[in-house]
């Protein structure tokens, strides 16, 4: 059975919304407001090479796979043989194989024409990827986890897709969402969860919670499985639709529904999230991780004056996150031939909208780590 989802290592405070029983799928939708970063792990397309293709289908189709990179991983530590890590990916790359063919025979009429987006081709481009060997060992040791089974019960982000809208228009993404009911219907995809990431300002968010709704009730007549929804606020703004699949091997993998302008600010914003959180990054953001000492926690006291403070720029910096969110989700449709990644929100612009004193330190401008990261991407391919 197919499991689509979206990954981005954060908790959210998630509410079902319907119980086990289909018959409940009337039930009122509710959530809970309260800020949180995401529960569960979520398919990653950062940080990885990537490489493009034609699509099977439509010439005009930007397809890209990205292959999980090399990560660190001490060898005394406990995890899953190499063997067994790769014996694990080739069947998660099968299944990320299987899914990519769904999805590009389905979408190939929808993908941009000439140049720009519309309602009817509100596609920019399909993404394709499967976690490697290498990452499935380093996860699987940070989890506790040494065996097949207990990778395919605990790790949900073996395969992963994203389905990159190139408009922002109203009721570009129903199209999406009413194609996916189509393909589920033909039993071509099992849709087990669907996680609707948007802020309380409805304006942002990709479709409305009754479309969603009527999406998870098509997986759930057609394979008398239970379907879970959730509205999700996150900490960082983050604005996206999760979809997760389940293969007939019971692996699962997520599918993301998002802008394009929305997903190149979250490969960046994955950085300092990593950063802050504890969590490892590459040694070439040596020079970003610097920048954001003056927000990291130091290891002692929390009621500490200098923990306090630290603190509060934290609680800023997820403030100006969520606007730089909002930002992106308003930017006009962009040509899909254009490779030019306009401004983020930027510090001033932020403290402007919010009228009052910003108290970060300029280095952490977005438009400033975006920079950065490029300088040291380009660095680490040579």
């Amino acid at each position: 059975m197919l499991k689509i989802f979206a990954f981005s290592n954060k908790v959210c405070n998630n509410t079902v919304l319907n119980k086990t029983n289909a018959t409940l799928f009337s039930n009122p939708f509710s959530f809970s407001a309260k800020l949180n970063s995401l529960s569960r792990d979520e398919v990653s397309f950062t940080s990885r090479k990537k490489f493009q293709e034609k699509a099977q289908l439509q010439p005009q189709a930007i397809v890209q796979t990205s292959r999980a990179g090399k990560k660190d991983l001490k060898d005394k530590e406990r995890t899953i043989t190499n063997g067994l890590a790769h014996s694990i990916y080739r069947q998660a790359d099968s299944n990320t194989i299987q899914l990519k063919s769904v999805l590009n025979k389905a979408f190939y009429p929808y993908i941009q024409k000439r140049g720009y987006c519309d309602n009817k081709h509100p596609i920019l481009k399909l993404e394709y990827r499967t976690k490697g060997a290498s990452s499935l060992r380093e996860k699987a040791s940070s989890k506790h986890i040494y065996t097949k089974e207990g990778v395919i019960v605990n790790l949900q982000d073996l395969s992963g897709a994203r389905i990159i809208l190139g408009s922002n228009q109203k009721g570009s993404a129903d199209v999406v969402i009413d194609k996916l009911a189509e393909v589920v219907k033909d039993g071509k995809l099992k849709i087990v969860e669907i996680e609707n990431h948007t802020p309380a300002d409805k304006k942002y968010q990709y479709a409305s919670q009754t479309k969603l709704h009527k999406l998870a009730k098509a997986s759930s007549d057609k394979f008398g499985a239970f379907v879970s929804e959730h509205i999700t606020r996150n900490e960082t703004g983050y604005i996206a639709i999760h979809l997760t699949v389940e293969f007939p091997d019971g692996m699962r993998g997520e599918i993301q529904i998002l802008g394009r302008d929305v997903a190149i600010f979250k490969e960046l914003e994955d950085l300092p999230y990593k950063i802050l959180q504890g969590k490892s990054v590459k040694p070439e953001y040596a020079e970003i991780v610097e920048i954001f000492k003056p927000l990291t926690p130091v290891r002692n006291n929390p009621f500490d004056p200098e923990n306090i403070e630290k603190a509060k720029l934290r609680q800023e910096f997820s403030a100006y996150t969520a606007a730089a969110y909002k930002h992106e989700r308003d930017k006009m449709p962009v040509s899909s031939t254009s490779k030019k990644v306009s401004s983020f929100l930027s510090l001033d612009e932020f403290s402007k909208m919010s009228k009052r004193k910003i108290h970060l330190p300029k280095e952490v401008d977005f438009n400033n780590l975006y920079k950065l990261k490029i300088k040291a991407d380009r660095l680490a391919e040579k």
